[in-house]
């Protein structure tokens, strides 16, 4: 019964793969892209703090999608298990998903601190405000969770299971077990989304009476529309994250348990709400589209005025000049 019971819920967990887990990846690496083009394309929003902010953010979920997305699908979809066929993959793909899935968060949370700081009525707060800033707390941030990511290369090591004699790759140190479940999952993933919606919500209030400031009109029109953006993404940043941490919390809590069902159960239910996580990576680029007119329009310039109608403008002259130069010979 307990058998029959655990292999249905390893085949629902393999048709969640193929049909969720796969087009989120397709979704993620095309929004990723998009945005990072959108942006980096822009003078209005390489200047912007909020946007550099956004754009990290972006290469961040790139980085979790290809490296611990795609692995999780390889693994759960087709039984290919990366990290169990290498002890280096094993520690270094959790050490990196860990700086890629907390650098992402902070980043969202650093834009809607700093969208609340951009439309505040105090002029010297909104001197907070600047790219240099951006900048040097990206690189800080960064380096505090390269850091935190070194234990994860260092206590993640293959173990044999006894009972059933497979090979796993899960922590081998239990003070670090302990930090995992006390230190990142229940303080800090919960946290930084906590954070990321009282500014969100401030940064709303103050962007209600931008009309009433004297600000550029170019200024007013970006910050109405960075605060849509971040306000929107932390909400679904809120729903994805907060079940995410809460049930890998308990999966580390309950790792002792002796019954195979609640453990199944629990994997299931990890693995259900790590789906949804990656979803918070996948959704971005959709969310900006759907909730911002101006980031539609600022699409459509990006990609048609912008790369696809001067490539074909290079490729004219250049065939041009090259029927020239076929004619004077």
């Amino acid at each position: 019964m307990a058998s029959t019971f655990i292999a249905s819920l390893d085949f629902a967990r393999k048709e969640i793969v193929i049909y969720f887990d796969i087009p989120i990846f397709i979704m993620s690496i095309i929004g990723g892209c998009l945005n990072l083009i959108i942006f980096l394309s822009l003078k209005t929003f390489r200047q912007s703090s909020c946007a550099f902010y956004l754009t990290i953010k972006s290469a961040y979920d790139l980085g979790l999608t290809i490296e611990s997305l795609l692995p999780y699908i390889m693994r759960w979809g087709f039984g290919t298990d990366w990290g169990l066929q290498s002890l280096f993959f094993c520690k270094i793909r959790n050490g990196m998903a860990t700086v890629f899935q907390s650098g992402s968060i902070t980043c969202l949370c650093l834009a809607v601190i700093d969208q609340y700081f951009a439309t505040c009525s105090r002029v010297h707060w909104r001197k907070c405000c600047n790219i240099k800033l951006a900048h040097r707390l990206t690189a800080i941030f960064t380096i505090i969770w390269i850091l935190q990511g070194i234990p994860y290369v260092v206590f993640y090591n293959h173990i044999i299971s006894p009972s059933t004699n497979t090979t796993a790759c899960e922590i081998t140190n239990e003070k670090f077990n302990e930090y995992l479940i006390y230190g990142y999952y229940f303080t800090i993933s919960n946290l930084l989304p906590f954070i990321s919606i009282i500014f969100g919500f401030m940064a709303y209030y103050n962007a209600r009476y931008l009309t009433h400031r004297t600000v550029p009109l170019i200024r007013h029109e970006l910050d109405k529309q960075l605060t849509v953006m971040v306000l929107v993404q932390v909400l679904i940043n809120f729903c994805t994250v907060l079940p995410f941490s809460t049930a890998n919390m308990l999966k580390k809590i309950t790792a002792t348990s002796s019954d195979p069902i609640f453990q199944a159960k629990i994997s299931f239910a990890a693995s259900v709400t790590l789906s949804f996580y990656y979803l918070s990576c996948a959704s971005p680029f959709y969310t900006y589209i759907c909730v911002s007119q101006r980031f539609r329009q600022q699409l459509k310039y990006v990609l048609f005025e912008m790369h696809i109608k001067r490539y074909w403008q290079e490729r004219i002259i250049h065939n041009q000049i090259a029927v020239e130069i076929t004619t004077n010979v």
